[in-house]
C-alpha cells in the first residue's frame, strides 16, 4: 500500500479493480492489466483480485507489470460478487473503477468516468462497452441484445440510468459506505448458473439509501470486451437470455416488481418492437439477414420471459428468494 498516493485537495482519487478466475483468459487479462496501467492520468492504485484460483495468483505475483498493481485473493465467497468486495476492502481510492478481466479499456477511460464523478449528485457511471469478436459476428446477432455479452446495448441512451453494466463501470467509495458492498447472493460464479443482476440490485439499493443521487452511462470513451467464439453462438445467446430471467425474478423478490422491472418495461414496449421492424425493413432492402435478427429478438424475448416465469414459480412453490445480506465492508490491510 505505500504506492498509493495521499489525496490531493481537489482531486478524487482512484483505484482500478480487476476480477479474474480463470488461466484460459491469461492473455486478454494481461492486457487488460496494461490498459489499466496505461491510463491518463495514471490510477492512484491498480487491484487484481484472484476468485480463488491459487495458481493464477501465484502466477501473477510472479509476472513483472511496467507498474505496480497488487494481486490479491478472494477473501469472500466465490464469485464475481464477493472478488468485487474484495477488491472493495483493500484498496483506498474515493473512486474505483471495476474492469471485467476480459475488457481493455480506452487511455482516457478513468479519466472520462471520473470527470462525470466530480458532479456530487452522481454515484457511478458507465463507459461504452464494444464487443470485441474473436470470430466474425454472427449476422443473426441484434444490437439489442448485446447485454447478453457484457456490452452496450441499442436502447442504451446517454444520461441517466437505473444501472451499471459491471464490465466496465465506475462507482464512489461513499456509495458502499452507505449501503453495503454486492450480493453474494448474485453474481456470476465459474461453477455455477450465474445469477447476475449484481449491478443493477446495488445500483437499485443506493439509490433508494441516497434518493439524491443518480448513475449515469458516458459513452464516449469504453473498453472493447473480448467475446469468444463460443459466446456466439444461439446456444449460448438462449441460454443466457434464460439466466437473465431467471435473474430479473430473484431480483425482483429483492427489490420490488416497480424498481426491478422498470428499465424492462420501456425495453420491451419500445426498443424490441422497434429492432423487430427495423429487421423487416432490413428484408425489404435486400439484407436477409434482417428476418434472423428479428427472429432472434423474438426468441430472446421468449427465453428471458421463461426464466423469469421460472424463477417466480420457483420462488411461489418453495419459499422467497433470500439473498445473502451485503454486509458494510471493513478495510482490509
Amino acid at each position: 500500500m505505500d504506492d498509493f498516493q495521499h489525496p490531493v485537495p481537489g482531486k478524487l482519487t482512484t483505484a482500478i479493480v480487476i476480477c479474474c478466475y480463470s488461466d484460459k483468459r491469461w492473455d486478454i487479462l494481461n492486457k487488460a492489466i496494461a490498459a489499466a496501467a496505461r491510463q491518463v492520468p495514471t490510477a492512484d492504485e491498480i487491484v487484481v483480485v484472484v476468485d480463488h484460483n491459487p495458481p493464477l495468483a501465484l502466477r501473477l505475483r510472479a509476472k513483472c507489470f511496467e507498474t505496480p498493481v497488487r494481486i490479491v485473493e478472494n477473501i469472500h465467497p466465490p464469485g464475481l460478487s464477493g472478488a468485487r468486495n474484495t477488491g472493495i476492502s483493500v484498496s483506498r481510492g474515493e473512486v474505483i473503477l471495476f474492469l471485467d478481466d476480459d475488457a481493455v479499456s480506452d487511455q482516457d477511460l478513468l479519466a472520462t468516468l471520473v470527470w462525470q464523478l466530480e458532479d456530487p449528485s452522481v454515484l457511478g457511471a458507465v463507459s461504452a462497452i464494444r464487443p470485441l469478436w474473436e470470430t466474425d459476428r454472427p449476422s443473426w446477432f441484434p444490437d439489442e441484445f448485446l447485454w447478453t455479452l457484457g456490452c452496450t446495448y441499442r436502447g442504451l441512451h446517454p444520461g441517466p440510468v437505473r444501472n451499471l453494466i459491471g464490465a466496465s463501470m465506475c462507482i464512489r467509495r461513499s456509495v458502499f459506505d452507505h449501503t453495503g458492498g454486492f450480493d453474494s447472493g448474485l453474481g456470476r460464479t465459474a461453477k455455477a448458473l450465474p445469477l447476475g443482476c449484481e449491478e443493477t440490485e446495488l445500483c437499485i439499493r443506493a439509490t433508494k439509501a441516497l434518493p439524491h443521487g443518480r448513475f449515469v452511462f458516458e459513452p464516449s470513451s469504453g473498453s472493447d470486451h473480448a467475446i469468444p467464439a463460443d459466446r456466439a453462438t444461439w446456444k449460448y445467446f438462449l441460454h443466457r437470455c434464460w439466466a437473465e430471467g431467471l435473474s430479473k425474478a430473484c431480483l425482483s423478490l429483492m427489490a420490488g416488481s416497480g424498481e426491478a422491472l422498470a428499465s424492462e418495461k420501456t425495453y420491451m414496449t419500445r426498443t424490441l418492437p422497434q429492432g423487430v421492424m427495423r429487421g423487416f425493413a432490413d428484408v425489404l432492402l435486400g439484407q436477409p439477414s434482417g428476418l434472423l435478427r428479428a427472429v432472434a429478438l423474438g426468441a430472446g424475448l421468449a427465453a428471458t420471459a421463461a426464466g423469469f416465469a421460472l424463477g417466480r414459480t420457483r420462488a411461489a412453490l418453495t419459499r422467497p428468494f433470500t439473498s445473502v445480506p451485503a454486509r458494510t465492508l471493513e478495510p482490509v490491510e
